[in-house]
């Protein structure tokens, strides 16, 4: 088909031949142009040159060591050797047991099934029913009342393979070595005894390298202040640094979760870790940032930010001075980009810049020529810590984005005023084969059952009846304040009776207020504050530097909404009427 293409061309053309009223860019506010200078520093008659070159020289090492719980006198025992290559430090810290817990039924579920592709894929798919018959699951296997459990038992029950009571007596098998080199006695494979030799390594590797699981000895997580505690060491040219996280709070790990120490000593890595040094040579960058000054002199600002319509008092000091920095010397700030490996300490040894007039200069760091400076990305440390650790940076080898499940588990700790005690509500708790029950509905559900039935007293014509205590869901757990041994003040977690009168003791569900079994949890007593903590365990799910995929059981706490009240009364009279 035919078609006809035109073109539109729009061009500016001057009025007469005599540019020169356009090129003197005239302007009929004077005062503008002198404001505009004097904002640019034209006025001070500075001889000051812009910088050209810069030249960074810095020490790099990578972190070796790693140390879980709290620094003690001698805690060389507990450290072990870290490499940031293989997990990230998150990982390392949150990761929780798995497949030994009671709540790991469909795990154990899902390995069986893994473990009958392994054979398929091997060829020895026909020895499938002798293994069922050793390791199948049985009727008293999953236990739970719940919908979910009872679905899976009864469509797992004699037909799929318990994958942890495989998982261990073929590890009882291998022994010490790396790969299984024998078969157990049972059940009898000799006829495809290779092939499912093969399949046994196969799920060795599978089993173990699926979810991440918490080495021998103590882990990070403190049960009695409800956060994480750990601490890492790298080896520095002039001596080591210990950077310690003692309040972290679980979810996403940060440099500014660490303070830097030099007395503890956690020991020395089989790992060599050498400092690396850095030298840059590099052309400064200006800093910008929203609503600074434009650096051109007919370039239209965008009002978007407006530090000049910021609307301050006499006594408002530090908004003055942010403005005052932000309109007048924000372009005297620079950006000198360092690539630094990741899980690394970094400490600036010396900064040269060389500007327009061939200058040198070196800067020194704010915090070596005052203690008390202002400083930003660096690691806090005690005056009285060593040199060595007074200016480092620390890139963390942590995660910046993770896939996470809905709460496993759910524990609310409240104050409740009225009975002077602090609550622990199970909200959320895993049943059996790992799924979430919500407390709440289950404790409704048992109530309209007429699972707790207070002792009834017959009163007669009486008027007032008299009731010791007040009933409260089996799922609220108290904790008392109590004196410490050290002389502080701390909560005590309180077994309770069977709201129906009888001597059984109500136990925790969960893992959280399980921490310390069989001994009571005991909490900080200002880890508790009036709006509360809440704390909760989740799947985790990422992928690391080498691309694997990690999947691990974290513990987070996270801030309160607020008091509550559980109506808990004693010695209470009620008329017969409002029973």
């Amino acid at each position: 088909m035919a078609s006809i293409t035109t073109w539109n061309r729009l061009e500016p053309l001057p009025k007469s031949h005599d540019l020169r009223s356009g090129l003197r860019a005239e302007i009929a506010d004077p005062l503008w142009l002198i404001a505009r200078q004097r904002q640019f520093g034209e006025l001070r008659g500075e001889d000051a040159g812009s910088p050209i070159q810069a030249k960074l020289r810095t020490e790099s090492a990578r972190i070796s060591r790693y140390q879980p719980g709290a620094l003690e006198s001698n805690p060389a025992d507990d450290a072990m050797d870290h490499d940031d290559t293989v997990l990230p430090l998150e990982t390392l810290v949150e990761a929780q047991p798995v497949w030994d817990e009671r709540d790991s039924g469909r795990l154990r579920v899902d390995a069986g099934l893994h473990f009958v592709r392994i054979l398929r894929k091997h060829l020895a798919a026909t020895i499938r029913g002798r293994y069922l018959n050793k390791y199948g699951f049985k009727e008293g296997d999953l236990v739970g009342d719940d919908p979910e459990t009872e679905a899976l038992r009864r469509s797992v029950v004699d037909r799929v393979i318990d994958g942890r009571a495989l998982y261990e007596d073929l590890r009882r098998a291998r022994g010490r070595k790396v790969t299984l080199t024998e078969l157990p006695n049972e059940p009898d494979v000799d006829a495809a005894a290779d092939k499912v030799l093969e399949a046994a390594n196969e799920f060795l590797d599978w089993y173990e390298s699926f979810i991440v699981e918490p080495g021998p000895g103590p882990d990070a997580w403190k049960s009695n202040r409800l956060e994480h505690c750990f601490a890492v060491q790298a080896n520095l040219p002039d001596g080591r640094a210990v950077l310690v996280a003692d309040e972290y709070h679980g979810g996403r790990l940060d440099w500014y979760h660490f303070h830097a120490e030099s007395r503890p000593n956690l020991g020395d890595s089989r790992r060599v870790a050498r400092p690396e040094p850095i030298v840059r040579t590099v052309i400064p960058t200006p800093a910008s940032y929203g609503g600074m000054p434009a650096d051109r002199f007919w370039e239209v600002e965008d009002s978007s930010v407006r530090f000049g319509g910021l609307s301050t008092g006499r006594t408002d000091l530090a908004r003055l001075l942010l403005s005052e920095f932000a309109l007048t010397y924000g372009n005297d700030w620079f950006v000198i980009p360092v690539d630094l490996p990741v899980g690394s300490i970094c400490e600036v040894d010396s900064l040269v810049v060389r500007d327009t007039f061939g200058e040198e200069t070196t800067v020194e760091s704010v915090n070596r020529e005052n203690q008390s400076g202002w400083q930003m990305f660096n690691l806090s440390a005690e005056p009285s810590a060593a040199s060595r650790v007074q200016n480092l940076f620390f890139l963390p080898p942590v995660l910046l984005e993770t896939q996470e499940s809905v709460p496993l588990e759910e524990v609310a700790f409240i104050r409740d005023e009225m009975a002077n005690v602090v609550w622990g509500i199970e909200r959320t708790v895993a049943s059996e084969i790992g799924t979430p029950i919500d407390r709440y509905e289950q404790h409704q559900q048992r109530l309209a059952a007429g699972a707790f039935q207070q002792i009834e007293v017959d009163a007669g014509d009486a008027e007032l009846v008299y009731r010791l205590q007040s009933f409260v869901p089996d799922h609220w757990h108290p904790f008392v304040p109590v004196l410490a041994p050290d002389l502080k003040l701390e909560l005590r977690q309180v077994r309770r009776h069977q709201p129906d009168g009888s001597i059984d003791v109500v136990e925790p569900e969960g893992r959280v207020l399980n921490a310390t079994n069989p001994l009571p949890l005991r909490v900080e007593e200002e880890e508790v504050p009036r709006s509360g903590i809440i704390v909760t365990r989740t799947f985790q799910l990422t992928r690391w530097l080498d691309g694997r995929m990690l999947v691990w059981s974290s513990t987070r706490k996270r801030i309160g909404r607020g008091e509550g009240s559980s109506g808990l009364q004693y010695d209470a009279v009620r008329t017969t009427r409002n029973l």
